[in-house]
């Protein structure tokens, strides 16, 4: 039976929730994020690229098949800023589904998942990125993390690419 476009995206609901299981969308360490302070209401600065991470596994890379435009080495994520991608090993029968993870690194180096969410305006294996988006759970900024890019088929997720982000500032 073909996978419909609502049993692929309850499906990535549920992958998505199970993935995000136990994680906090601030870091209960106190830890502040690269950029800044996690105490609210405080700003403080840091380095805005991804050179600070030290957890094992988050390389950039992208798939030979994913181009980024613009082409950059830290994207911001401010209002108004669009990173669009097209995955040229799209394949339309297999219903895949696109999506992100972002996740910054803290003070100590170590990277913090914070948010994810799907593509809904992929079409046919073209999607956009639109910012403001910001550290879920953190106030400040900005600070540096990573945007992993992701297709879904039936139950198998892959990131297809993880690029350098600069999140938006919070008020």
């Amino acid at each position: 039976m073909p996978r419909t476009p609502l049993m692929t995206l309850g499906s990535l609901a549920l992958l998505g929730a199970l993935a995000l299981t136990g994680c906090s969308t601030g870091d209960a360490s106190g830890t502040a994020p690269e950029g800044g302070g996690a105490t609210e209401g405080e700003s403080t600065g840091g380095a805005l690229d991804c050179s600070a991470a030290t957890t094992e596994g988050y390389e950039l890379f992208l798939d030979p098949a994913l181009t980024v435009d613009p082409a950059l080495d830290v994207y911001p994520l401010e209002a108004g800023d669009t990173i669009s991608f097209t995955y040229a090993a799209h394949d339309e029968a297999a219903y895949p589904s696109y999506g992100w993870t972002s996740s910054y690194i803290t003070e100590a180096g170590d990277v913090a998942v914070s948010t994810g969410s799907f593509f809904f305006d992929e079409e046919g294996g073209v999607f956009t990125f639109a910012g403001p988006e910001a550290v879920a759970g953190i106030v400040g900024g900005p600070y540096a993390g990573f945007l992993d890019i992701e297709t879904t088929v039936d139950t198998t997720t892959t990131v297809i690419g993880r690029i350098c982000v600069q999140f938006a500032l919070t008020e």
